[in-house]
């Protein structure tokens, strides 16, 4: 029986992605509710758990400094570099300090050994206000990937609590008025070690045309296009009945991709003009029609 959005909450402190509802960003935040609704309507999403919002902030209890976090970020000052900077790292080094209590390191370690023998995992921040209507923390909070290892997962789990209050987040809040209490859940997914990657709007993200769905793509993990370092592939494909409008390809010197020994490196790829596309046609309309799916 499928779980109601009430249950994830009730579930402890750490939630199966399976278990999750777009209703639960409170708990989950906005990447973990979401995935989890997608991959309730059946999508292809790698199986993975949500330290919740809620483990976090009880963390911060047990070890005695949720309230200091919460008067110091309150007092945040917007507009001036330096002394955000340093409001900053104060309270990352309370976090850091405060670290995961024993028992919801238990937690989280045996959610991990479930997902196989020491997997390669991604450890993403999903911010409990992030992207909402009225601000947009997209980007300011970290995430990590090819996490491989009890103990490192654990260190970031603590990295993502701690960029909560990241210099920049701090200053958004501050600049916005921001009063609520940060909080943050952090998602661990089986990682894919993609020979390619990219990202898909099924709305044209320049214009906001409905009709058109585009996707950028380039080689390697995605972590150097969405962090700006490559020109991708970009494709335009039409909605209704999907057939590729326009293609460009894509400038990309490099790819990231996992080594043997388990960490990311860049290889060179000396892309030139005759290159074969990212994608062929048929790899295109494909992941467009997917891209129908998550829409309806």
């Amino acid at each position: 029986m499928s779980a109601t959005p009430e249950s994830a909450t009730s579930t402890g402190s750490v939630v199966r992605l399976s278990e999750l509802h777009r209703d639960d960003a409170e708990v989950a935040g906005g990447k973990g509710a979401n995935l989890g609704e997608i991959l309730g309507a059946g999508l292809p999403v790698p199986d993975g758990f949500v330290v919740t919002a809620p483990a976090y902030l009880a963390a911060m209890d047990e070890a005695g400094v949720r309230d200091r976090l919460a008067a110091l970020a309150h007092a945040v000052v917007a507009g001036d570099e330096v002394t955000c900077a340093a409001q900053a790292a104060e309270l990352q080094g309370i976090v850091r300090g405060a670290g995961i209590p024993p028992g919801l390191a238990a937690e989280i370690l045996g959610a991990y050994r479930e997902l196989g023998d020491e997997p390669f995992v991604a450890v993403r921040s999903s911010a409990t206000g992030e992207d909402s209507a009225a601000a947009s923390f997209a980007g300011m909070n970290e995430s990590f990937t090819d996490v491989r290892g009890e103990q490192e997962l654990l260190a970031r789990v603590v990295d993502c609590w701690a960029s909560l209050f990241g210099a920049r987040a701090c200053a958004y809040r501050a600049s916005r008025r921001i009063d609520a209490e940060p909080a943050i859940a952090v998602v661990i997914q089986s990682m894919v070690d993609a020979g390619r990657s990219g990202v898909m709007f099924t709305a044209d993200p320049a214009t906001g045309d409905r009709s058109r769905i585009v996707i950028e793509a380039a080689y390697g993990l995605g972590e150097a296009l969405v962090g700006g370092e490559v020109e991708p592939d970009t494709y335009v494909v039409s909605h209704e009945h999907p057939r590729v409008l326009t293609t460009h390809a894509g400038s990309q010197q490099y790819a990231v991709v996992r080594h043997a020994d388990g960490h990311e490196v860049k290889v060179d790829l000396h892309r030139g003009d005759s290159s074969p596309a990212v994608l062929t046609d048929a790899e295109i309309l494909e992941i467009a029609m997917l891209g129908r799916r998550v829409e309806e």
